[in-house]
């Protein structure tokens, strides 16, 4: 497949087909695809028509053509051309709009410039390298917690406490404030952002978006999280600029962009400020705390990969409970691939939509302008042909020295993050912060499914989550 993209040439590009042409599963005679879209489980669906009708193909909705791309060297070159050549789909940046949800996630062309360097100013190494302190702190309060539970004959609620942590981390990470949700269940600012994603997810999925002309109760109770979330934010910002000495080096992703904000040459807003302190809570919650829920689901029903996993981090951390060094983070390889292997079984953001601003070529084939192009960010993971027995559970394909010599590098194969100059700001807090947790649970316990329980659901609530995590925690006893 020609997977060269070309946009705004002086000639006319090449091509040998148009969407037109493409294959495209058959829908209703009026609303095509649209319903069959609707649901919480849409990723499957797409995925299942990757196999039916090939790596390229197209929906019909309402009279209206989305392309789906899922071939990884036409995705590569897809995302390489945002935000030139393409932009945030039109639809998901309307319903994000809606609730309150955007700063540099739904920002185009300089505007996403300007907002790009003012939140990475906030997520860079050094920043995140200052706040490890607090995440060790967060984590062994967490393991603390987990410890007296069993030790009580508690059952320990991985689902909630990983959303709780990972709710800790990013709270104190971009605003500096411990809001301790682990230990305090019920938390309104977690409960806020369950609310805002589940509306996300319904109002992406929704074939009709009925909210436009008539709210809900559902409707009204997301408006009032999104404001209650804002005015959390706000009182953030402004007990950070009361406290900050100006002189010390920002601690946290705040007191980074307040310092690049406050420059007078930067040209930031103040709602640029606020939108962005909201997203970095928003999102920073939920993709980390799925992330690591399917992966301890991944390992509870692979032993072998768990104990090859649990060898590495006790040689790593060398009789301590948890990771504090932080120069050692970069010593779990093996912790690193199982993340790989479960973001190519279990991709959290499956798909991104995407709006073309100019014709183009895709693939050898035209693309008109403002035509949508969904992208599978999970690639070909699940092309048998790219990563054969694609349905195990094995960490060894992402470590050079132990997968096969015939099969290729996967990591070219699927984008967990994004790709481009778009790559997701929040990357390398993510994978600090899934090392840290993942390793103080293999290092303390034992991982034990449910047998009882039903497997969990792949459920897209904007990002896909687990519908249930049934894995017990026993604690480990070392020989």
């Amino acid at each position: 497949m020609n997977d060269t993209l070309v946009a705004d040439a002086p000639v006319a590009p090449r091509y040998s087909r148009t969407v037109a042409d493409l294959p495209c599963p058959k829908g209703h005679p009026y609303a095509g695809n649209a319903l069959q879209l609707a649901g919480r489980q849409m990723h499957q669906k797409f995925t299942a028509w990757v196999r039916e009708h090939g790596p390229m193909f197209r929906l019909e909705v309402f009279g209206h053509p989305l392309v789906i791309v899922s071939d990884a060297a036409t995705v590569h070159s897809l995302l390489r051309e945002r935000p030139d050549g393409f932009r945030r789909a039109g639809g998901l940046k309307q319903v994000m709009s809606e609730l309150n949800v955007g700063g540099v996630i739904t920002a185009e062309g300089e505007a996403w410039r300007k907002q790009r360097k003012l939140v990475m100013s906030g997520l860079n190494v050094e920043v995140i390298r200052n706040f490890f302190p607090t995440m060790i702190a967060m984590t062994e309060r967490m393991f603390d917690r987990w410890a007296a539970m069993l030790a009580e004959g508690k059952a320990v609620d991985l689902k909630r406490e990983l959303k709780a942590m990972a709710l800790d981390i990013i709270v104190g990470l971009a605003m500096g404030h411990d809001i301790d949700a682990v230990n305090h269940e019920g938390d309104p600012l977690q409960r806020d952002i369950d609310a805002i994603f589940l509306r996300l997810g319904q109002r992406t999925t929704a074939a009709f978006p009925y909210w436009r002309y008539f709210r809900l109760p559902v409707d009204r109770a997301a408006e009032r999280s999104s404001a209650d979330i804002e005015a959390k934010v706000k009182e953030f910002i402004r007990d950070t600029r009361e406290r900050m000495d100006r002189q010390r080096k920002p601690g946290n992703m705040l007191e980074a962009m307040i310092v690049a904000a406050d420059d007078p040459e930067s040209g930031f807003t103040d709602e640029e400020l606020v939108s962005n302190a909201i997203l970095s809570v928003i999102g920073g919650e939920d993709t980390t705390a799925n992330s690591i829920a399917w992966m301890i689901h991944l390992l509870a029903q692979n032993p072998q990969a768990a104990a090859a996993l649990r060898a590495e981090v006790d040689a790593v951390l060398d009789g301590d409970t948890l990771p504090r060094d932080w120069e050692r983070m970069k010593l779990f390889t093996y912790l690193e691939a199982a993340h790989s292997e479960t973001q190519r079984l279990r991709s959290v953001a499956p798909y991104v939509g995407l709006t073309a601003n100019a014709d183009c070529v895709v693939a050898d084939t035209f693309i008109p302008k403002n035509t949508t192009v969904i992208v599978a960010t999970a690639g070909e993971g699940l092309d048998e042909a790219q990563f054969p027995d694609r349905e195990a559970f094995r960490p060894e394909r992402w470590i050079p020295g132990q997968r096969p010599k015939r099969e290729e590098d996967p990591s070219r194969k699927l984008f967990p993050f994004g790709g481009g100059s778009r790559l997701c700001p929040g990357r390398f807090l993510a994978l600090t912060e899934i090392k840290m947790v993942v390793a103080m649970i293999v290092r303390n316990f034992d991982l034990e499914l449910d047998a009882k329980a039903p497997p969990p659901k792949e459920v897209l609530n904007f990002f896909m989550a687990p519908s249930s995590l049934p894995v017990r925690l026993k604690p480990r006893v070392r020989r």
